[in-house]
Order: C-alpha cells, then sequence, then structure tokens
C-alpha cells in the first residue's frame, strides 16, 4: 500500500496548516518530520463517517446567511461529521510534553490528513453533483453549530461528544454541510469566510487547483 507521506497534495496541505506560503517547498528537516507525523497519524488513527442527506434547510441553517449563501442553487445537502478517533489526540497530548516543535508538526498532519480520509470518502459517495464541505466555525457561523449536527446525526456512536466549552472530542473530529448541485466550484471570491481567512493573510488557500 503506498504511504501516505508520498501523496504530494497530502504533503502541500500540512505545509498549509504550518503557515507555508504556496509553492515554497519545505526544507528537508521539516519534510522528514512532516512524513514521520503522516506516517504515524495513519497508524494512529481509526477514522469514521456519518453523513445523511436533507432536501430543506435545518433551523440552526436559518438563523444565519452564511449557510444560506453557501447553499445557494443547491438541490440538497448532506450533514456530515467525521473523527480520527481519540488515539490521534491522545498521543498529541503526550508528544507537547517532550517534543513541542514536533507537536505542532503533527497537529497540522493530523488536521490535513482528517480532511483528505474525509475528501476521499465524499468521492465515492452516490452524489456525482457533490460540492465541498462548509463547517460551522468559518465565514461568521458559530462553532457551537457542530452540536447541531453531531446530534442530529448521532455522531456519539462513532465516538464524537463535546466538552463543556463546547469543542469536539476528539479533537481531530469534524462536522460540516456538503452542498449537492447548482455551483460547487472553490473560490475564494466566492467564499462566505473570505474577510477572516487566515490562509488569505498568509498568501495561499484553504484548497488544492
Amino acid at each position: 500500500m503506498k504511504s501516505v507521506s508520498s501523496n504530494s497534495g497530502l504533503v502541500a496541505c500540512v505545509a498549509r496548516y504550518l503557515g507555508y506560503p504556496p509553492e515554497t517547498p519545505v526544507g528537508e528537516d521539516v519534510r522528514q518530520r512532516v512524513d514521520r507525523a503522516l506516517g504515524e497519524v495513519e497508524q494512529l488513527s481509526s477514522f469514521h463517517y456519518l453523513y445523511a442527506h436533507f432536501t430543506e434547510p435545518l433551523e440552526f441553517m436559518l438563523r444565519n446567511d452564511a449557510y444560506m449563501k453557501h447553499l445557494s442553487g443547491a438541490e440538497g445537502f448532506l450533514l456530515c461529521a467525521t473523527t480520527l478517533g481519540a488515539q490521534v489526540d491522545r498521543h498529541l497530548k503526550r508528544l507537547e510534553l517532550i517534543d513541542m516543535t514536533y507537536a505542532l508538526v503533527f497537529d497540522a498532519a493530523a488536521s490535513a490528513y482528517l480532511e483528505y480520509k474525509a475528501d476521499e470518502y465524499e468521492r465515492a459517495l452516490p452524489y456525482p453533483n457533490r460540492g465541498f464541505r462548509f463547517c460551522p466555525g468559518y465565514g461568521g457561523t458559530p462553532l457551537e453549530d457542530c452540536r447541531d449536527i453531531v446530534t442530529r446525526l448521532r455522531a456519539d456512536r462513532i465516538g464524537i461528544t463535546f466538552l463543556d466549552s463546547g469543542l469536539m472530542v476528539p479533537m481531530k473530529s469534524m462536522a460540516g454541510i456538503v452542498k449537492l448541485g447548482g455551483e460547487s466550484r472553490k473560490s475564494c471570491e466566492g467564499c462566505v469566510a473570505r474577510e477572516e481567512c487566515v490562509f488569505r493573510t498568509r498568501g495561499t488557500r484553504c484548497y488544492s487547483v
């Protein structure tokens, strides 16, 4: 089986999380750390994904124009929840005690790997008109809307719960909305998170073209 560390797109995604400008190659030392981190994440993760199909906006979506902008022209949408499992979180906590520099690389690798696995899963779904995921917390949407998605999907079945602070655990978990139909191409110009995007301030973007 081909190692994920040989996937140039995934490595580039890790580099974006680490703050590298677009098209900027990472040094050999950093690349070795990224390769090691991706290998460890792949070995430790227990990837799970849940989704459900809807045709009408849900109540929490009607409270924020960003969701409706994202779903403009849609024929429907998927709610999704996905996680890498608790072992990845536990390993990250250990790394933070012994090697903070490598812990930052591992954290970026885990975030990139979660997106990679979710994208891979979604490509296999029977929805050829699938767009991209929009996750609460972006574009002026409240992070606590993740709870609505997780609760509706009963994502506790795959181990996703919440801290009192409202953050999801395991930490490397994600809840979102996948648009079906309509214009689904990613672009910075049409993104509801454009104004506060941390990627744009770095001169890069959150997706590959």
